[in-house]
């Protein structure tokens, strides 16, 4: 027997039990919704396939822009207490970001406005995604956290990706409270957001990714750019500084359009600006920002 199993990318719009038209010798992708952004694959025989793709060049897979619409600690009811944007690359790079709304300085940090309070941060981390999906329609999906704002050892999360009638995506999952050193149940809604190119000078449809390590200090960093979205984390000495930026249009002073800081947390600069121009990044090339020297791991299109 013939299994079809998609592979998807994290908290994208999964299409598992319909599996579009997909030609095992061409690799076709047609007839796959834009929002679906599944790697299909063919495997002769079991019911399960697992695939680890950390950092691999995967160009069958688009990058993804989820907003995260509520968060529900089980059996409580479900809130938004943050603005909360996760950028996952092609190559399946991950910066999270989620950021306190009544800690901020504004009251919807996804308008496009600046924050510049550094205890708003909730919760950060970047890292790398993998999916494993069964021949019963169940997706599961693993963040590896390489750098997170909460700890200086960082783990994994897991959790049960569902599809909503209305094409949002259900995640449940378990995950540790600090407080009690027990297992809590947890659902969060997402959405995702429109794969829009970030302006009309650059090309239409890129992704970068740049990434700084020093072993000795245990310093790390990471900067995804998606589209109209950047964002990136470093963390240094415990210290962690966060950069959000978006490509927002329709400002009286620029109506066709201006990159804006809507968070900036820290004292470190990120060089999140550095890759606005997107012409200007060469993958296997360093960006000097500051004083680190950050390696450019991808550069990938869509």
């Amino acid at each position: 027997m013939v299994v079809a199993v998609a592979e998807v990318e994290p908290l994208g719009f999964l299409s598992v039990l319909s599996v579009p038209s997909y030609h095992p010798l061409t690799r076709s992708l047609e007839g796959i919704p834009s929002r679906c952004r599944e790697r299909l694959e063919l495997q002769s025989g079991g019911s399960t396939t697992s695939t680890n793709h950390l950092g691999q060049k995967n160009m069958t897979n688009l990058p993804s822009i989820s907003l995260r619409k509520h968060y529900r600690k089980v059996p409580g009811e479900p809130e938004e207490p943050t603005s909360t944007i996760v950028l996952t690359s092609a190559y399946r790079f991950v910066v999270d970001s989620r950021v306190l709304k009544h800690l901020s300085s504004i009251t919807d940090l996804d308008s496009g406005s600046q924050s510049y309070r550094s205890n708003s941060v909730q919760w950060a981390f970047a890292g790398t995604s993998e999916s494993v999906c069964d021949s019963n329609g169940k997706c599961f999906f693993t963040w590896h956290h390489w750098i997170d704002s909460q700890t200086d050892d960082p783990a994994h999360d897991r959790g049960e990706m569902i599809t909503q009638d209305d094409g949002d995506v259900l995640e449940k999952g378990t995950m540790l409270n600090p407080e009690t050193g027990m297992e809590d149940s947890y659902e969060e809604l997402w959405t995702d957001l429109p794969l829009t190119p970030g302006s009309s000078s650059g090309p239409a449809r890129t992704c970068v990714v740049l990434r700084v390590e020093d072993v000795e200090t245990g310093m790390r960093g990471m900067v995804v750019r998606v589209g109209r979205w950047c964002q990136g984390i470093l963390k240094k000495d415990g210290a962690v500084s966060l950069e959000r930026w978006q490509w927002v249009e329709g400002k009286e002073n620029s109506p066709d359009g201006q990159w804006d800081v809507t968070v900036r947390v820290g004292a470190d600069e990120l060089p999140c600006a550095h890759i606005l121009d997107v012409e200007k990044s060469v993958e296997g090339t360093k960006i000097h920002c500051g004083a680190f020297s950050w390696d450019v791991v991808e550069v990938s299109k869509w």
